[in-house]
Order: structure tokens, then sequence, then C-alpha cells
């Protein structure tokens, strides 16, 4: 992680300065651009600003990798857990006026809230996503052995069969696309929710 700092730092240096004389060139401080000059500052600008992204979700990942083995565990229902995100998160899925349902219960378990918390929000931010207008959005929490169960339900597209394999793979963006309105997001959501669900000897699995 440390390593990962020092090359994003060496890296954003450089990328400020493109970034600079990519603003320069398109506030035309050097003079006139002819049309096909200002098609090549807008590619310019467009991936400059790709590459920051990606650089700070590079950093996001491999923090949130490093962070998942300090787990903080303590005592709390899982229902009560999920219930809280979905409040927490209410103005973005009544943004895409979404509808979003807790059903079902569990028993207090022993485990890092916080970092479950981290869980629930990025499947709540996933199928906000991918969700259509209006779509319903369902968690469910059960109880299956010694095993707490969470599930997240939409009603999106799902994932291609081609994707299937990869979609918690850190930086991975599978064919189908978010739904209208909602930009593509870093590919490290749910390669966030996988590590930190496989910290707590759990798995995660799509259906």
């Amino acid at each position: 992680l440390r390593v990962l700092r020092h090359v994003s730092h060496e890296l954003k240096t450089p990328l400020a300065a493109l970034r600079e004389g990519v603003a320069l060139l398109e506030d035309r401080v050097a003079g006139p651009l002819v049309d096909a000059q200002v098609e090549v500052v807008k590619i310019l600008q467009q991936n400059s600003i790709t590459l920051q992204s990606r650089i700070e979700a590079l950093l996001g990942y491999n923090a949130a990798a490093f962070d998942a083995r300090r787990l903080r565990r303590q005592a709390f229902n899982p229902r009560v857990l999920v219930e809280k995100v979905v409040r927490d998160q209410a103005l973005q899925w009544q943004a895409r006026e979404a509808r979003v349902s807790v059903a079902g219960r569990a028993p207090p378990i022993q485990a890092d809230p916080e970092k479950l918390g981290i869980v629930i929000g990025n499947l709540l931010s996933n199928a906000i996503a991918f969700s259509p207008p209006s779509g319903n959005i369902r968690f469910l929490v059960s109880r299956s052995g010694a095993a707490l169960v969470i599930e997240c339900l939409d009603e999106g597209p799902g994932v291609a069969p081609a994707d299937a394999a990869r979609v918690f793979d850190p930086f991975y963006q599978g064919t189908r696309r978010p739904a209208k309105g909602n930009g593509g997001g870093s590919g490290i959501g749910l390669s966030i929710v996988r590590e930190l669900v496989v910290a707590h000897g759990g798995q995660v699995k799509l259906v």
C-alpha cells in the first residue's frame, strides 16, 4: 500500500500538469483552435479524467484490501445494520424513484459492523445503478446454520453469462452497462465486497 501511494503521487504530479495544459488549450489561451484540434483536446481531457479516476480507484481498492485484515468485531443485529445503510443512502435510491425494502431476520452476530456496512452499501449502490427507474430492490436477511445470509435482489438486466466468473474481480466491468443516468463506475465496488466478506470467513455469490 505504501508503494502504491508513492507511485500514485508520482503519477498525479505530471497528470495535474497534463490536465492544466489541456484546460489552457480548451480556453484558447494559446490561440484559436480549428475543429480537429478541439476534438483532440476533448479526447485528451476525457482520458486524463479517466486516468485520474483509475489511480484513485486503485488506491481505494488496495486500502480496502489492507483494511479488511483489521476487523473490529462486536455484537450487532444484522437487519438493523441493513436498514441503517438503506436509510443512509436514501437520496441515492430516491433519485432513481426506486423502492428499497428489507425483510427477514437473524440473531445478533459478532462481526465488524463498519465493514459489513460497506458491503451492504456497495451492493445497494450497484443495484441502484443497474435498476430501471422505479425498480424494486430487496434485501433479505436470514440464517443458514451458523451462517448469516444477506441477499440483495434487483430488477436490472443481471450479469451476462460471459461476465459471471469475473464480476467480483478488481476493475472488471461487464458488458452490460448501468441504467441510463448512471455513469460507469470504477469496477471496484463488488471486489471490495468480496474482500470484506472473505475477511470475515464468508463467501459472496452471484445467483
